[in-house]
């Protein structure tokens, strides 16, 4: 049977980019910050399933809260790289992406001691040339890749399989996002708003499905199991449906999975 594979990408409420028109970038630290009692929730849930995780922090998040950083790696997860601004990397020159995943990478060794080998862009927005720079960072792998047909932010890079564990080089593997295959079109299936919005006998189904012909990598975000964050008015309909939609039902759909399969650290597969 093919691995499993459970990451998390810590990062708040008001780094969402569902929210980022209605909200300013600049006023990030007059917001509340709600992240440690979610992920606390999530390491709980964790525990009690001995499951062992991803956590892809974002710096950001690091720098204020240095020891829920430290009390992941103590309970026995995976620490990775989100980066450290929660800025699309398309809409960035490559110099300032280099910067911004050397200061996250520096700042979670500087908090741990252990290395940092893994990254995932935000909103999964990779390209070609952010590769070279995380090959030229010493990563060792990227789960940022998702192949689905239509989304308005991800990004792409050059690869021809659909297989979930892809080498790119002598150093550095890519770890893509699964997609269901329906015959006439392919379903994001990875986690997120995929998993709130789905019923959970459903969701389970396509886990059972995608798991016969590939490893899988599923991801949620500690604010998705945060029903009772802030509410921003100020953006599109489908943004704020995309992000307030069974808020008050994911951590009981996320012990199911927890109970359902056993699930790993993304390093432990590569």
């Amino acid at each position: 049977m093919n691995n499993l594979m459970l990451s998390f990408d810590v990062e708040d409420w008001f780094h969402s980019h569902n929210l980022r028109n209605g909200l300013q970038r600049d006023s990030w630290d007059e917001y509340e910050l709600r992240v440690e009692d979610s992920t606390r929730r999530i390491l709980d849930l964790l525990d009690k399933y001995d499951t062992t995780a991803t956590f892809f922090v974002l710096g950001y998040v690091a720098e204020r809260t240095p020891e829920l950083v430290a009390e992941i790696e103590n309970r026995g997860h995976e620490l990775a790289s989100h980066g450290y601004n929660h800025e699309l990397l398309y809409e960035q020159e490559p110099d300032a992406v280099h910067s911004d995943i050397s200061r996250s990478l520096e700042l979670l060794e500087s908090i741990v001691d252990c290395p940092i080998r893994g990254y995932r862009a935000p909103s999964f927005t990779i390209t070609d040339w952010a590769i070279e720079i995380l090959d030229d960072l010493g990563l060792e792998y990227d789960s940022s890749h998702f192949p689905a047909p239509v989304h308005d932010r991800y990004g792409d890079i050059a690869i021809d399989t659909s297989e979930t564990i892809v080498p790119i080089n002598q150093n550095l593997t890519e770890v893509q996002l699964p997609l269901l295959d329906m015959k006439v079109t392919q379903i994001p299936w990875a986690g997120g708003g995929y998993f709130r919005f789905l019923p959970y006998y459903i969701y389970r189904r396509g886990i059972q499905r995608i798991r016969q012909h590939r490893d899988i990598v599923f991801y949620l975000h500690p604010w998705e199991l945060d029903p009772d964050q802030p509410r921003v008015h100020d953006v599109k309909r489908q943004y704020q449906i995309r992000h307030y939609t069974n808020l008050d039902r994911t951590e009981k759909k996320l012990e199911r999975l927890l109970s359902d399969f056993n699930w790993e650290p993304i390093g432990d597969s590569v």
